[in-house]
């Protein structure tokens, strides 16, 4: 099972990152970005919806299993269509060194994997288990020694410019809140709805169609509001609103029924869940450069990655505590009620991490001022006869450029 956890892992390592890079260079910095990544996002809330209905439904029917020969088969179509479906019309390789640092990929995927082998197996296990703890200490040492190496070869696999950006740490920081958060609620409502509420497995996929929903409408809106409200500004609105969806899960008794606790609370987590994602993906791409983005892409990635088990693994501990011996049913609710309790407070960490590390100012493109710039000359453009209209296109071009450059923008010593 581990072993095969592994490489599904890989293969999210290679497709997220090329996809979010595919992304980043095709659109550039602004508005048309800002939407193809709510888009990103919103696809894989749908993916992530549909996947726990069919889970729901094939443990209802055919088999639990079969949720993995379905996900073979449309991983398989996938590869196929994409050697068709993908542009290469940046596949360049005399355009830049193409040397890999195989050594770097090697320590840093055994770290990774390590550290998030102890995170997922010490709540079982045990925490200072030899099983896990030797893994561990191998995994931080793996780490460790890829700092080193990276600091030394001419080629990187992740040259550590791309930290001099404060909106990448900030974001790199924060999404692993969002994660920790995201999977300890989805992991204990699904126990919650089973074991407390009773509901059959297809019944509990069902309880989930409202927030991968919730999710993609969200996540198109927030969009919206860059140009308006500061991203900042944004994340703190989120997180409160992650906080109080966990203290409304957390009053869920045997006798609630959906509608009174669960359902308003998956409301009111979309409300913060896609303003703090899609924030955090955003800013983590806006200063990096083309070369850099598949990088940007893979550590943002397994940021993500990381916050599930570590939000998970906190989650249990404290739901353990509160968790009488032998209980079953009923008397489960009080631990569960514990780790949405906790996931409130990893909520309340990421909070306080957004407002210490995220930039005070937004990238230049954000700005409603230069977008509003933007409309104005093209409307002029459209008004001028079209025997004027190349001259007009390359003195707006111009003028735009020189306001852009003009706008608020973030020192070095501003960022650090």
């Amino acid at each position: 099972m581990s072993v095969a956890r592994a490489i599904q892992g890989a293969g999210a390592g290679f497709t997220i990152p090329s996809a979010l890079a595919l992304l980043t260079t095709t659109y550039p910095l602004g508005p048309e970005r800002t939407f193809a990544l709510s888009m990103f996002g919103g696809a894989a809330c749908i993916g992530q919806t549909i996947g726990v209905l069919l889970g729901g439904v094939f443990d209802a029917t055919i088999g639990w299993y079969w949720i993995f020969f379905v996900t073979a088969i449309i991983s398989a179509s996938l590869s196929v269509a994409g050697f068709f479906i993908i542009s290469k019309v940046n596949d360049n390789p005399a355009s830049a060194d193409r040397r890999i640092d195989f050594f770097g990929v090697f320590l840093f995927m055994l770290g990774v994997v390590a550290v998030v082998f102890y995170l997922s197996e010490s709540n079982t296990a045990g925490w200072g288990s030899a099983e896990t703890l030797a893994p561990f200490i191998i995994g931080l040492a793996s780490l460790a020694t890829f700092v080193w190496w990276e600091l030394r070869v001419e080629y990187p696999i992740m040259p550590f410019r791309i930290w001099k950006s404060r909106r990448f740490t900030s974001s790199v920081v924060v999404i692993i809140c969002v994660t920790a958060t995201y999977n300890t609620m989805i992991f204990y409502t699904s126990l919650t709805f089973q074991n407390v509420l009773h509901y059959t497995p297809i019944n509990t996929a069902l309880t989930y169609i409202v927030h991968g929903v919730g999710l993609v409408i969200g996540l198109y809106t927030v969009t919206r509001l860059f140009k308006y409200i500061r991203t900042k500004f944004i994340m703190g609105i989120g997180w409160v609103f992650i906080i109080a969806s966990s203290i409304i899960f957390a009053q869920i008794v045997p006798t609630s029924t959906y509608w009174q606790l669960a359902f308003p609370a998956f409301i009111i987590n979309c409300l913060g869940l896609s303003p703090t994602w899609m924030c955090c993906q955003v800013n983590a791409v806006a200063d990096a450069k083309d070369e850099d983005q598949g990088v940007v892409g893979a550590i943002f990635n397994v940021a993500m990655q990381l916050g599930g088990p570590l939000g998970l693994a906190i989650s249990t501990i404290m739901s353990q505590s509160k968790t009488p011996t032998g209980a079953e049913g009923e008397a489960l609710m009080g631990g569960y009620s514990a780790a949405f309790y906790t996931y409130g407070v990893i909520g309340g960490v990421g909070l306080i991490l957004a407002l210490i590390l995220a930039s005070n100012q937004d990238p230049a493109e954000f700005s409603s001022e230069v977008l509003k710039k933007s409309e104005d000359l093209a409307v002029d453009v459209e008004a001028i006869g079209s025997s004027e209209i190349v001259e007009i296109k390359g003195q707006a071009t111009s003028s735009l450029y020189s306001s852009s450059s003009n706008a608020p923008t973030v020192t070095e010593d501003e960022k650090n």
